[in-house]
């Protein structure tokens, strides 16, 4: 395992958390609105990860989570007439249930990134038997478990500082808060996880 997860890389994790700050301040300066201004701004990137699966023709188990969490959000707000809890609360709802599955795979000894290696393994019949001598390496699985592990705590921390910050802070500052939040739990888990991997490398040199 040599690279950082997808979900952990700098560039995608930069796009996640600035754009969307970025989208809610505008919105709000436009619309007048912090609750409106939320609800367009967790709706655009969800719709737009479905959109992109469907063209791809590919079923991508995040913009399903993603997508389904931002309409129960959206059905909550608008039979709550405007009650923005729920959208605050999505946030943390979609990492932590990532950060949880992840955990339990382990506790389960069938961690998720060693299934999706096995599953790209699979879908690549040229290097199929190279990564698939690779996952049989017991060091090489013990690796890819702990990095499971570490994303996985990485994610759940973040939910439920995220639930937490949905639960306290008022709807105004709450996309600024918890983007600075999530900077902070995203960043460090993004450190740990590229000081495991180069620790792997250099135990391999």
């Amino acid at each position: 395992m040599n690279r950082l997860p997808p979900q952990m890389s700098p560039p995608r994790l930069a796009a996640g958390l600035l754009l969307p700050l970025a989208a809610y301040l505008v919105l709000r300066a436009v619309l007048g609105s912090a609750t409106g201004a939320l609800a367009i701004t967790e709706a655009v990137p969800a719709t737009w990860l479905l959109v992109t699966a469907i063209v791809r023709r590919k079923v991508d188990p995040i913009a399903v989570l993603s997508t389904l969490t931002v309409a129960i959000a959206l059905g909550a707000y608008a039979l709550t007439g405007g009650d923005p809890i729920a959208l605050k609360l999505r946030r943390g709802a979609v990492t932590g249930t990532m950060g949880i599955a992840a955990l339990t795979s382990v506790a389960l000894g069938r961690p998720l990134l060693l299934l999706a290696a096995k599953h790209a393994a699979q879908l690549n019949p040229e290097r199929r038997p190279e990564i698939e001598a690779r996952l049989a390496d017991p060091a090489r699985r013990r690796a890819i478990s702990m990095l499971t592990a570490i994303v996985g705590l990485t994610f759940t921390i973040d939910g439920a500082s995220q639930i937490a910050l949905a639960l306290t802070v008022p709807t105004g500052s709450f996309v600024a808060d918890s983007t600075a939040v999530r900077v902070l739990v995203l960043g460090t888990g993004l450190v740990v996880t590229a000081g495991f991997i180069r620790h792997l490398k250099a135990q391999r040199s």
